[in-house]
This record gives C-alpha cells, structure tokens and sequence, in this order.
C-alpha cells in the first residue's frame, strides 16, 4: 500500500521545468515521511530488527521509484529543451537546423523508394523598406503574418521552416515542382487578405502594401539527387525571382 502512494505521489507532478522537478522531490519527501510516521505506528507489532529491515527494504523500494521518476522527469525535460532548440523564437517554425536534418532525411527516403520531393524557397520583396518605415516591432509583425500564411498554404505533411532573416523554405515529400503552382496561388490569395486585414489594423497598417514574395524550386529526382544541390538551385531561382520582381517594379514606375 505505501509503495503504491509512493508511485501515485510521484507520478502526479507533470511539469517538465524546474517547478516540476521540485514537486517531484517534495512528494518523494512526503511518502518518506509517510513511511516512517507509518512504521512508528506499527513499532509494537514489529521486533527491531524486522523493523529496521521493513524499513530499509521500503525506503530502497522508494528510491527505485525516485530514480524512474527522475529518469522520466529528464527525458521528457530533454525532449522539450531538443525541441525548443529546432524552433524559430519569433515565428515558431522550425529553424535551419531542423530543416537540414529533415532534408538529407527525405532526400535519402525518395531516393531510396524512388519518389519525387520538391524544395521551395521563399524570400520577403522589400522587408528592408518595412523595418526601416515602420520599425522591427512591426517587422517582426510581417515575418509572423507571413510564416502563418505559409505554414496554413502547405500540406501538414509539408513542414515550412525560417531559414533565416526573411527567408523561409518548404518541404514537399511526394511532390514533383510542377505541382507547386497550386500551393503558390493559395499563398497569393492568403497574401491578399492578409493586406487587407494590415490595412485595417491601424499601427503600421501600411507595412505590407509593398510586400510579396518570391520564390524558387528544386525538385528531385527530375534535377538532382543530392541535397546541398536541390537547396541550391531553389536559391538561384528565387533570387532569378527577386530580379524578375525588382524589374516589374521598376518598370511600373
């Protein structure tokens, strides 16, 4: 009966940060406590020496149920800290780290099972303009709205990642580039209504007026197999892109 109170106190702390580990050791303290105010109860029922050995044999049981705990307690402390560390601050996404390692993954799944995967870099036209009008606060309002609008444009099964400053890139399994089309007249459409809400939102309602995207595509196994190769390509034609715009642009004016 008292180990089982010893598992189920130790098992009811369920945060994974420090104020966690702290209940963790406090019921540990408290079943210890429980135990011994147990086994003074019981002292007449017991010689001393069966006593004492009842005793150690309890508080070891307790120990081993501590050491689990604990091992569990870390494990998941180290998930959520390995977990955090793939993560973007700002937008959520995951950072260039996860995207590396996911991407020699899939790379290595299509080649392996001969399917295509498709690689999509984005790049923010004229953010430098929004930071240097309407300040980072509302730079990082942009980077937010935009990393919303990408991640809803995919698949769930096609994680977007901030790759770094205003750039962003996507991973499609399964997909060939030419597919991609879609997905990028899905984003247009969402960067319309985003405009709109901006608009409407009083402080640096402005801000995304002279902002669209730009992108490029790689696809495998139609381009390349490798993966610094796919992730290359995707660059080139995204600043090819850029140019595109920036002469558009030019020429409107």
């Amino acid at each position: 009966m008292l180990l089982r109170a010893a598992a189920c106190g130790l098992a009811k702390p369920g945060a994974h940060n420090e104020k966690g580990l702290e209940e963790l050791l406090s019921a540990s303290t408290r079943v210890r406590q429980t135990i011994d105010d147990a086994l003074r109860r019981q002292a007449e029922n017991f010689g001393k020496d069966d006593l004492i050995n009842l005793q150690s044999a309890l508080h070891a049981a307790l120990d081993e149920k501590v050491r689990l705990a604990l091992t569990v307690y870390y494990e998941r402390r180290f998930r959520i800290l390995t977990e955090a560390a793939r993560r973007d601050s700002l937008t959520g996404l995951l950072n260039r780290a996860a995207f590396e390692e996911r991407l020699n993954e899939e790379v290595m799944r299509a080649v392996r099972h001969r399917r295509e995967l498709a690689v999509v870099m984005f790049d923010i036209d004229g953010f430098k303009s929004v930071n240097d009008r309407f300040g980072h606060q509302t730079g990082d309002r942009v980077l937010i709205a935009v990393a919303n609008v990408l991640q809803s444009s995919f698949r769930q099964s096609d994680p977007v990642f901030r790759y770094g400053g205003d750039e962003f890139i996507a991973l499609c399994p399964e997909t060939p580039g030419s597919a991609i089309g879609n997905v990028l007249q899905r984003l247009e459409n969402s960067l319309q209504t985003l405009r709109q809400i901006f608009r409407t939102d009083g402080e640096g309602a402005d801000s995304l007026n002279g902002v669209a995207l730009s992108w490029g595509i790689a696809s495998l196994p139609a381009e390349t197999t490798r993966a610094d190769e796919l992730v290359r390509l995707a660059d080139e034609r995204l600043y090819d892109c850029k140019r595109r715009h920036h002469r558009q642009l030019a020429a409107a004016q």
